[in-house]
């Protein structure tokens, strides 16, 4: 055997995985190969202008344990920044006009929904829980428990700015499993909010979590982890083929060179996976081919602050689909992380495409700025131009949990169960955040433990 474990992919998830490996089995035991010229995957910053510009992701939720301790055992802990406090304020466009999405008494007041979608999400607590085990879509749920109206537009946009998805189309059971446990468990949303603040003082989604970046931006993290690695990642190394051997498996990488583990991590998008595993597991193969990502286009544009009509006060805002705009979202990069743009400028990030808009991701750079100016110019009371404008294009970016996906799953388990020492792990299986890949490594490291035991 050339190694003990082979590492195909090195997004967070990989990079994760390939750190605690080496950690528990010596750094000659683990090799990462990944076909890109760098790490990250789609997690990445560029510094320019004074600007601090990342790519997809802009920072995690730090409320997961295990991605602190990866944190503080890469030596970032103290490269740590945490969002300003204004992030709470959250806005959703409609009719022209943003509106603040308001808690309970001023939810009330607010015409983010006409008065009878408000009373009707107020009936909440009166609706009786699902019995039966069927699968839901994200806006069958939502449309049962507050109303049409709310669905559409204020859960529409929520799942447009998490997955650029179609909540008519995604999965609630595997989007959203802590919302229909709430229900199953406490017989409605409101029910749970009331029992979980009563006993914790917690919100129903759970620990809320403060928005955390790195000096330099997100992408301090996969550069940190990838300098951890040293010697042992490859980078320009496409994995095309992966064949069972005794005791282990042949990597087969570029133009035909042979590599052998006991033991392979897929740390590759869904659909990179498929091909590799086409001979090896057929049935997986199409399991992993059949989930679909949503292609996202990021715009990040720096004016100055003298530009800008609007406060800018909160994250950003959300335009759910209908409004006749074709943008997803702006957050307001700057107001988040003020060390992201120079002083006396503001940083904003656009989002264009998603499930229900992919033609948005084919238009020219010079059309999608010019878009981005027009649409988005009127709402924040821009004047004059952009003095730095940099996008970023995820053709792939976003995979889509769909109606069906727990069939998907199921194959993807039986595959594994079926090739001892085979873990698929990334954001295309059980969560799409940066923690939720930080987990999936934690489960493969723990699996191929037991393995090589």
């Amino acid at each position: 055997m050339d190694t003990k474990v082979i590492v195909i992919g090195a997004g967070v998830s990989g990079l994760c995985a390939s750190y605690y490996l080496k950690e528990t089995l010596g750094a000659d035991a683990v090799l990462t190969l990944e076909a890109a010229p760098g790490p990250g995957g789609t997690t990445g910053s560029d510094r320019s202008a004074g600007y601090v510009l990342d790519w997809g992701s802009n920072g995690f939720l730090d409320r997961e344990p295990l991605t602190l301790a990866w944190v503080k055992d890469l030596g970032l802990e103290q490269d740590t920044l945490k969002a300003n406090t204004v992030a709470a304020k959250r806005f959703v466009y409609r009719n022209g006009c943003l509106h603040q999405v308001k808690m309970p008494p001023g939810f009330f007041l607010s015409p983010l929904l006409s008065l009878p979608g408000r009373l009707r999400l107020c009936c909440e607590p009166l609706i009786p829980q699902k019995r039966d085990e069927g699968e839901e879509s994200i806006f069958e749920f939502a449309a049962r428990r507050i109303g049409k109206e709310a669905a559409q537009i204020m859960v529409g946009a929520m799942v447009l700015g998490i997955y650029g998805g179609d909540a008519r189309q995604l999965s609630m059971a595997h989007c959203f499993p802590r919302m229909v446990k709430m229900e199953r468990d406490y017989g409605g949303l409101f029910k749970a909010l009331m029992a979980i603040r009563k006993e914790r003082a917690a919100s129903p989604a759970g620990p809320p979590g403060t928005l955390t970046t790195f000096k330099g931006g997100i992408g301090a993290l996969p550069a940190r982890a990838a300098a951890a690695l040293g010697d042992r990642i490859r980078f320009n190394a496409p994995v095309t083929r992966i064949a069972a051997i005794r005791d282990g498996y042949e990597v087969t990488v570029g133009e035909g060179e042979t590599l052998s583990a006991r033991a392979v991590v897929m740390a590759t998008p869904a659909h990179a996976a498929a091909g590799m595993v086409r001979e090896l597991h057929p049935e997986a193969a199409r399991a992993l081919a059949d989930i679909p990502y949503a292609g996202l286009t990021v715009a990040c544009l720096g004016y100055p602050r003298s530009a800008i009509g609007h406060d800018l006060d909160g994250f950003g805002f959300l335009v759910p689909r209908g409004q006749n705009l074709r943008l997803l979202g702006c957050i307001w990069t700057s107001t988040l992380f003020p060390f992201e743009a120079p002083d006396g400028s503001v940083l904003l990030r656009v989002m264009f495409g998603g499930a229900p808009d992919p033609d948005a991701n084919h238009l020219s750079d010079e059309a999608t700025i010019g878009l981005v100016r027009a649409e988005l110019g009127p709402l924040l009371g821009i004047t004059g131009e952009p003095e730095l404008a940099r996008l970023y294009r995820h053709p792939r970016g976003i995979p889509q949990y769909t109606l069906g996906h727990e069939n998907r799953l199921k194959a993807i388990e039986t595959a594994e169960k079926a090739c001892p020492g085979l873990c698929f792990i990334g954001n295309a299986y059980r969560g799409i955040g940066l923690n939720d890949c930080v987990v999936s490594a934690h489960r493969a490291v723990e699996t191929i433990q037991q393995r090589l035991d």
